[in-house]
């Protein structure tokens, strides 16, 4: 059913003279959903257990209702009602987008995807099919259990789409290329209310854009990856180790020894972060190499005799990465309801004075803030041979090149701390922009990283946008689709 969207702008505004309230909404959508749809109110006292709840309470959005759909058609309703109504809405999956834009939904309804649940794995094709609410952890077991491997992310938590219409970058990356690489296809409905099949041959210009923007065009209801037959034997070196602060020179020493020449199977994750119990500040790193555990070690034996306090090395099977490695911090990552601050920028070359600076800053920060104790900045390094030998104009998405990122999560205990965790957050920035290598002015980022305050520029770059907006006019006229680092959207926030 495609919904004239455009025909009903002049109506919405005469309807939304009276704001809806969040039971009336709800008697509309019961009348008018399938019956296994459901619905809730907050702060109706199932509404957090029955419903997808955000992982970041920090410029989150609000919503006078949750509705759960169970068909596509259910989708393109909602849809056609919030723009009747002239309601924000936000649809879904994961829940774990941290972008300050979010907070842009106030009072909205929200379109939970968690009925979308589905993992379907063809073995002979090597193909997945999900729906839109599957999580990392619902995929790694299935695939594991057939004798495929996917290049997951690093947290088991976050939305496999989410991540991957973003891009999609983890430690099977440098094996087999973005996660928006290995997708094939996707069901949507878009912000004109069609509900679409989008892939190479069906709506190819769109297709272009969904791989990197996906967000800005419509609600993703399914999608199909490819998935891979496993690399040796489907098992992995997961190698963690604890370092003194003062050891982090030789630490960014060796990460920026492989610039350039990372073996595809082998990446690296380093973080500093703070714990008493190991003295203060401290710096954890996790080097994963999907290969014989001997040649894993010798690609760290550098770090190893440089003397690590703690250290874990050992051959685990690929599907356990997500929640094994870095100490299985994983199980703390993912909890949700918590306020964080999130800051992310594009390393297009590794600059050891700027990262030593960064570890003195986030001392001196460890010291003068103590419930700022529970922050973490890492940069991630992942093999780029095979993301790069995609040309460039095949997909939306902008930054092939970059050799790592930068991510600082701040986590804070309440509102009352968000200006100081943003001056935080800029002075990090700040410290790392100079020497990222950037080839433009623009504050270049992974826009699955972004804060919010990059603009469209930082996110999809100049040579990009042209395109992006002519899609963006086509497939989202009305802009319904702008609380996520949207195209052609402006934002005030911290």
């Amino acid at each position: 059913m495609k919904l004239l969207l455009s025909v009903l702008r002049l109506l919405s505004v005469l309807v939304t003279a009276f704001a809806q309230t969040g039971p009336e909404v709800a008697s509309y959508f019961r009348n008018h959903l399938t019956n296994a749809s459901a619905i809730y109110v907050p702060p109706q006292s199932t509404y957090e257990a029955d419903t997808t709840q955000r992982w970041n309470a920090f410029s989150a959005p609000t919503y006078i209702i949750s509705v759960k759909p169970t068909t596509d058609l259910d989708v393109q309703k909602i849809i056609e009602y919030a723009f009747l109504h002239n309601i924000s809405f936000l649809g879904t999956g994961g829940g774990h987008g941290y972008s300050a834009t979010l907070g842009t939904v106030q009072n909205g309804i929200e379109i939970d995807l968690g009925h979308f649940d589905t993992v379907s794995i063809d073995h002979a094709a090597n193909t997945m099919t999900v729906g839109g609410s599957v999580h990392f952890a619902n995929i790694t077991g299935p695939l594991y259990d057939a004798g495929k491997e996917f290049q997951v992310g690093s947290c088991s938590c976050v939305g496999i789409l989410g991540a991957t219409l973003g891009g999609g970058v983890g430690p099977y990356g440098g094996l087999h290329g973005l996660q928006l690489d290995a997708l094939q296809s996707v069901r949507m409905v878009t912000g004109t209310g069609s509900l679409i099949e989008v892939s190479s041959t069906s709506y190819p210009d769109l297709w272009w854009g969904m791989r990197g923007a996906g967000f800005n065009f419509g609600i993703v209801t399914s999608a199909t990856y490819q998935v891979y037959n496993f690399t040796h034997n489907g098992q992995a070196m997961n190698a963690d180790f604890r370092f003194h602060a003062s050891q982090n020179g030789s630490l960014y020493e060796f990460a920026r020894s492989f610039t350039g020449r990372l073996p595809d199977a082998f990446s690296i994750d380093i973080a500093i972060a703070y714990n008493d119990l190991f003295g203060g500040t401290y710096l954890f790193a996790n080097f994963i190499y999907v290969g014989p555990l001997e040649e894993g070690i010798a690609l760290i034996q550098p770090l190893i005799d440089l003397g690590p306090f703690d250290q874990n090395i050992t051959m685990i099977p690929w599907k356990d990465i997500e929640t094994s490695s870095k100490f299985g911090i994983d199980a703390i990552a993912c909890i949700k309801g918590h306020f964080h601050s999130v800051w992310g920028l594009n390393l297009y070359q590794i600059d050891v004075p700027t990262l030593i600076a960064a570890v003195n800053y986030m001392d001196a920060v460890f010291e003068q803030h103590a419930d700022f104790r529970v922050a973490f900045l890492a940069i991630d390094m992942y093999a780029t041979r095979v993301t790069e030998s995609i040309p460039d104009d095949e997909t939306a998405y902008p930054y092939r090149n970059a050799v790592a990122r930068f991510l600082l999560d701040l986590g804070f205990p309440n509102s009352s701390r968000a200006d100081a965790a943003s001056e935080v957050g800029y002075s990090v920035r700040n410290i790392f922009i100079p020497t990222s290598g950037a080839s433009t002015s623009n504050i270049e980022v992974y826009v699955n990283y972004g804060h919010g305050d990059e603009g469209q520029l930082g996110w999809y770059t100049a040579r990009k946008l042209p395109r992006l907006n002519m899609l963006k006019n086509k497939y989202d006229p009305n802009k319904l689709f702008s609380h996520y680092n949207a195209l052609e959207a402006t934002y005030d926030i911290l």
